[in-house]
């Protein structure tokens, strides 16, 4: 069993009025005896590969507990004087009599800007949008819904400490990178051995910089993906519960002309046995529930059928990739990645598609290429957003086209939104670079993206834009003749 050091254990702060929460999460979080396997880590393999788990099961939190707001933030400002600081809060939302969940975030931040907040409530006293423009980070908020369910504790806890600690290891790394180049530059003799080194940890950090953002991405997009699988499950279980009192009033209705085939096969039928029979089939309705009970089941198959599209999705966008590219239906890995981003786009802006029927299949690594995609997608709905936010009641615009060209395949992603200013287009894929405002984005998405499409897949990735009137990106894609006649 692998023990968690003192050092490895994820600080977690739960600000909550009752009671029983906190022995709740105390459960969650730090057992008795930390398993090697469980729940969550079959959820991590499924999602992203044995091969990309890098901490597993055996992490331990050290949770501390507040019952009101201003006690949260005290504990948070002692922590971070005694450089012991939270890395995720779990907040409740309706704290009576001191500040609600709301301010207690606001101070909390004012304390420590890094802490990772997980919002818990049973009710929906705000909306995503009223959290944001009040809190202003949205890349650090997470919402659960109370009761809580085990594994999407766990996987909060895991993810938003994971990004919490490469975060800060990360910017700890790049403050100290130029002065620790200097000073290992200084002998001739062994520059060429340092800078090989320095290139082998900075090839470790993007990579272990990439597998943050899934998780990021994934713990973003939870909430919508949580609201698109209820939807259908919801009207499933509803057509569930109608056939089942459907099948208790026509089992009912079968039993009375069972005891009216006995009474013919005994030769005397009772008149009031038939005046019961007719008055049953008028209170069940039978007409109706032949009408209905197919239509039942079709919108039931049919909700089975949603859920299993929004998780097969899922599956193909933390496929996890190997050192060898795989032949892909990028149209099929586009239509994937719009079930994944819904929520993100749904709300603000019209989505239009012009996939070509005969585009061919392109050697790739998937999961990069769907994360390239996804973040080009959020990035298109967050700039439509803010023309539509600023003309409530309207709708913004995002087309996707793919189609072939000579030796490659060309996607197309366009927005309506309000295009990139033209001082700082040359710098919109420099790493840590991003016109949103603070705490809106880390300016990785784009670099990134770049990286993903230029270096993983010798293409290329362009972009036009007009301000006031939107952009498009542009990727390219080489494609192999032979390796499309392969696959088809």
């Amino acid at each position: 069993m692998n023990v968690s050091t003192q050092e490895d254990r994820v600080r977690v702060l739960l600000v909550d009025d009752n009671r029983a929460i906190h022995d709740d999460l105390h459960k969650i979080l730090v057992p008795e005896q930390a398993p090697q396997s469980g729940e969550l880590d079959a959820l991590e393999a499924e999602l992203f590969g044995a091969a990309e788990i890098a901490t597993g099961g055996a992490r331990i939190f050290d949770l501390s507990s507040a019952y009101q707001g201003q006690e949260g933030v005290q504990l948070a400002a002692r922590a971070l004087h005694e450089q012991q600081r939270y890395a995720v809060a779990f907040i409740d939302m309706r704290m009576p009599p001191g500040w609600d969940g709301m301010e207690t975030i606001e101070r909390l931040w004012q304390v420590d800007p890094d802490v990772q907040v997980v919002i818990c409530t049973a009710y929906s006293d705000h909306t995503w949008s009223e959290l944001v423009e009040r809190l202003g980070r949205p890349d650090q908020l997470l919402i659960i819904k109370k009761p809580f369910d085990v594994v999407e504790v766990q996987q909060a806890a895991h993810a938003l400490g994971e990004k919490w600690r490469l975060q800060r290891e990360l910017a700890e790394r790049m403050a100290n990178l130029d002065q620790l180049v200097r000073s290992r530059t200084r002998s001739l003799e062994d520059a060429n051995e340092r800078l090989q080194e320095q290139m082998e940890e900075r090839s470790r950090m993007e990579q272990e910089l990439r597998l943050a953002q899934k998780l990021e991405a994934v713990g973003q997009l939870a909430a919508g993906i949580a609201h698109e699988i209820n939807t259908p499950t919801q009207f499933v279980g509803d057509n569930l519960q109608f056939l089942r009192d459907a099948f208790a009033d026509l089992a009912r209705l079968e039993g009375e002309y069972a005891t009216l085939a006995d009474a013919a096969r005994a030769g005397a039928v009772p008149a009031d046995l038939l005046a019961r029979i007719d008055a049953l089939v008028t209170a069940v309705d039978r007409d109706y529930l032949f009408e209905e009970i197919p239509r039942a089941l079709a919108q039931a198959a049919d909700g089975v059928s949603r859920v299993s599209r929004i998780v097969g999705a899922m599956k193909t966008f933390a496929h996890p990739d190997g050192e060898d590219k795989e032949v892909t239906d990028l149209n099929a890995l586009i239509e994937s990645t719009l079930t994944v981003t819904h929520n993100e786009w749904k709300y603000v802006a019209e989505l239009k598609t012009e996939l070509d029927a005969a585009l061919p299949a392109v050697a790739c690594h998937q999961g990069a290429l769907g994360q390239v995609l996804i973040n080009l997608i959020v990035n298109a709905a967050h700039a439509v957003a803010d023309v539509v936010h600023a003309q409530p009641g309207t709708l913004g615009r995002i087309t996707i086209s793919t189609r072939a060209e000579a030796g490659a395949v060309e996607i197309r992603i366009a927005d309506s939104g309000t295009g990139i200013p033209e001082a700082v287009r040359e710098r919109i894929f420099d790493p840590f670079f991003t016109t949103k405002e603070v705490g809106k984005g880390t300016g990785q998405g784009l670099a990134i993206a770049r990286t993903v499409v230029v270096d993983r897949h010798g293409g290329r990735l362009d972009f036009e834009t007009e301000t006031g009137r939107g952009t498009t990106f542009i990727i390219r894609l080489p494609a192999d003749r032979q390796q499309h006649e392969e696959a088809a």
